[in-house]
Order: structure tokens, then sequence, then C-alpha cells
């Protein structure tokens, strides 16, 4: 075990992937990381900025998007390797996944030429940070119950609403917010907009939530906030389409598959030569089943890249691998408890990040429910990968 051997099959580019590595070696990193790991229980840790600076400098953030915009050009491959590498060695990962593969993949597909230029540059150098507001207090990961209501008014729109359980919003400088726009139509989903929110806006109000999760959460009230014209993502109306269509890394799976070997290498480390046959058969399974949540979600990487990811596939990968990434941070606890930490440097914050794991980027019983309707449908997820 360990990230040679589980990073050691040729998926991916492996240029790349020690670039990145070579990247992250750097020890004005190391210093940055090893500060977040050593954050208390109690508190949030802060988002890697330098680490995100330093890759976004060189490229490495974004390397799918076009040199125009940050990136390399490269296909989306090199963004799974980005994302698998960072969880590989323990960068926390989702002011990325809110600014690359949400808000900037929404961006470069759906965005005017002016809106691209305007934030893109920025957001792969690292340099602006977004958030996503679409989670409401009552709403869930249901957007079709959102409430956010977008008004039509002389010079572009007003934006009324809650949005909850927002990471990393106070280091970001930008929100896409998803809501209603009024008496458009009585499609639930038929009315959603998307809108590109400035978290600074004097009716934009920013608190902190309690909560149990190295990376802090955040709500969001949008008291009649006013932006132009400019602020609209593609047309009114057009947002769960877009949404829907704009499926990133994240969704699959790769980046949970990391976290899950990582964890478990560490477990290994820290109770080898005091295992039990039982506990080492158990090691073993595990083992073979990260290894195998792996490749699921690198299949979902390939057909991605082939414009071929249907969402019931995806549902499947980043199903899996979340849920298999909180059960090794679980066992781990039970088998180390908090003296454990010691050998074991990512324990305290695995415990505290895994409850989320199957909550972002849709909930488990959300990824069930979609492979359930496929079948259901008569549909294979997985039909075009045969």
């Amino acid at each position: 075990m360990g990230i040679s051997v589980s990073s050691s099959l040729p998926l991916a580019d492996s240029d790349l992937r020690e670039e990145v590595r070579q990247s992250l070696a750097a020890s004005k990193l190391r210093e940055e990381l090893n500060g977040i790991w050593r954050t208390p229980p109690h508190e949030a840790c802060s988002p890697p900025r330098l680490t995100y600076r330093e890759l976004g400098a060189r490229g490495l953030l974004a390397p799918h998007w076009p040199p125009e915009f940050g990136g390399r050009g490269t296909g989306v491959s090199a963004s799974a390797v980005v994302a698998e590498e960072l969880a590989l060695h323990g960068v926390p990962d989702s002011a990325r996944v809110n600014t690359i593969d949400n808000a900037g993949t929404t961006l470069l597909s759906f965005g005017t030429g002016r809106q691209r230029r305007r934030y893109c540059p920025e957001m792969a150098a690292g340099r602006v940070t977004f958030a996503v507001l679409y989670t409401e207090p009552h709403a869930g990961s249901d957007l079709g119950a959102l409430t956010t209501r977008a008004e039509r008014t002389e010079h572009g729109w007003r934006l009324t609403g809650t949005k909850t359980w927002n990471a990393t919003t106070s280091d970001a400088s930008y929100g896409i917010c998803a809501a209603r726009v009024t008496g458009a139509t009585d499609n639930a989903y038929a009315a959603i907009s998307l809108f590109v929110v400035p978290l600074d806006h004097p009716a934009v109000h920013v608190e902190a939530l309690p909560t149990v999760n190295p990376e802090q959460f955040f709500t969001v009230r949008l008291d009649g906030a006013e932006v132009d014209d400019e602020a609209l993502i593609g047309a009114p109306g057009a947002g769960w389409s877009m949404l829907t269509r704009a499926l990133g890394t994240e969704r699959t799976g790769v980046c949970f598959a990391g976290r899950a070997r990582r964890w478990l290498d560490q477990l290994v480390r820290a109770i080898e030569g005091r295992g039990t046959p039982v506990l080492a058969a158990e090691l073993t399974r595990l083992d073979v089943e990260v290894a195998s949540a792996r490749l699921l979600g690198w299949q979902a990487v390939a057909d991605l890249a082939r414009g071929q990811l249907g969402a019931a596939a995806a549902a499947a990968a980043k199903w899996w691998n979340s849920e298999l990434a909180q059960h090794i941070a679980h066992r781990a606890w039970d088998l180390l408890g908090p003296q454990g930490s010691a050998a074991f440097p990512d324990l305290l914050m695995a415990v505290r990040e895994a409850p989320g794991l199957t909550l972002a980027a849709g909930t488990s019983e959300m990824q069930l429910s979609t492979v359930a309707t496929d079948l259901l449908d008569g549909g294979d997820p997985w039909e075009e990968q045969t």
C-alpha cells in the first residue's frame, strides 16, 4: 500500500502526476499543509491559499482549461490527476472544487466571452475563489424546491433568499447563485437561473455555521441584492440544464477514492506490527475495495473525457467512493481512537470530514435514486462501457 503503489497504474499522464507531486513537496507548501493538519478539533482549518496559488502559477490548478484562461489545454483526465493527487497528499479541496470544477466549468461552458475573460484566468491562477450558492435551509439538494427568487429590474436583477451549507465562503470573492426567476413558468426546474454574485455586496450577508467539518460552512442571505445583466449566466431559466450538463471531476469520485487510499495507508502504517490475523484480512479486503473504487472513478473520468458520462454512471462512482472513504475514516477511529493521531496525522481531520463526503456533490440517497431510476427505466448506466 501507499501513494507510490496506488498511483502506479497507467491511468493518466505520469509526467503531470510527478510534476504535481514535486510542486506539493516544496517546503513552504508542506509547512502550510502541516499547519492545516494541526488545526485544533474545535476550529475550522484555513484554505490552502499558498498551495492553490503555487499550483495556479504553474497552470496546474485547472490544467484542462484553455491556455488563454490559465490552463494548459489538456484533457479532463489532467484535472482528475490533480484532484487525486491533492486528495492523496491531504490537501483540503473544497475551494478548488467549488471554483474550478463547479463554478469554472459552468462559466467556461455557458458563460459569455466577457464573463470567461473576467473570471476564469484569476480562478485558474488561484487568486480568486468562488462559492456555490445552491443549497437552501428547506430545499437541501433538491433545487426544484428552492425559494430564492430573481426579480427583473430596470438594469438587471434583484436576488432575495437564503443559501446554506456553503463551504469556504468567507474566503470567496464571488458566488454562483441559483435562483428562481419570478413569473417565468410554473415548472419548478425550468424557472431556475444562475447568477454571479459578488460576496462583498452590501445586501449579501455571510454568517459562519457551527460544524464538525474541518472546512467552515456558511449561511448566505441575499436581502434584495441587485446585480446587472452581466451577472446572468446563459439564458433566464436555463440554470437546471446547465447544472446537469456541467459535470466536473468531483462527480467521478476520483477525489474520494484518493482520500480512501490516503486514509487506509495511514491506518495500515499506524497499526503495523500489532494487528491480528482477522484485522489483517479486513485491511486486505479494504485495500482491494479501494483499488477497485479507484478504477471505477477513472472509468467515469474516461467517459467524461469522451462526453459519454451518464448521470447514473457518475452517481454510482460518486456513491461508492464517498461511502468507502467515509467507512475507512470511521474504522480508523474505531481502531485507533484519539491516541492514534500521532501515527495517523490526518485522523482527526478525516473523522471530521467523513460525514460530509456522502453529502457533497449530491447525497448518497440522491445517487442511489439516480441509478435506480435509470435501471427501472430500462437503461444501463454502464452500457457504453461494455
